[in-house]
């Protein structure tokens, strides 16, 4: 039985893993929309997937997914995704209407020291941990959000938000349609 197990970290180590992941890509494109809709402006980044779903939802390449206050619920589909962009409210202390945008390299020396800070279930970056490690997906990661103002209950977003919102989706379709035409394998 100790020769089964060491058999497969072997073909683990030796391309499995590898091949698995060009059989699974869904995915090229999976924007992620997280936040809960009655809490204010923890659902700015619901309202900002609907946005870029009226938008880009021609593209065939590119995914939406509203994963409310459960990404792990989504594991899968963000384990099948070549580049995943993901919107959220992010709380560090600045100023309501900070805008973020995080990128591979942040998010691998931020790790779960800075998204500690999520007030979902499951963070997005243990999520993101899991899946690259079931399939080594996803390989491109793109994070932005914004600093709430208040996630009271109810369904609105703050007038700080708001005015960010507007530019954060000017920033966000910049780099959607870098991403399109950059590689010129994603056609309208």
């Amino acid at each position: 039985m100790d020769n089964f197990y060491s058999d497969v970290e072997q073909l683990n180590k030796n391309g499995f893993r590898e091949a698995r992941k060009q059989e699974t890509i869904l995915y090229k494109i999976l924007i992620i929309g997280l936040g809960n809709m009655l809490m204010s402006d923890d659902g700015l980044g619901v309202v900002a997937l609907k946005a870029l779903y009226k938008k880009y939802k021609q593209h065939n390449k590119i995914s939406f997914l509203d994963v409310g206050t459960s990404v792990l619920n989504y594991v899968t589909d963000i384990a099948n995704t070549e580049t995943l962009i993901a919107i959220d409210a992010i709380t560090t202390g600045h100023h309501a209407g900070t805008i973020y945008r995080i990128d591979n390299k942040d998010f691998d020396s931020l790790g779960h020291h800075y998204f500690s800070l999520d007030s979902h279930y499951s963070s997005l970056f243990e999520t993101v941990a899991l899946s690259r490690k079931l399939t080594g997906f996803p390989s491109r990661i793109l994070i932005y959000g914004i600093e709430p103002h208040t996630c009271e209950v109810g369904c609105f977003i703050s007038t700080h938000v708001k005015k960010s919102l507007k530019r954060l989706l000017k920033i966000v379709q910049r780099d959607i349609d870098s991403i399109i035409f950059a590689n010129n394998k994603i056609r309208r």
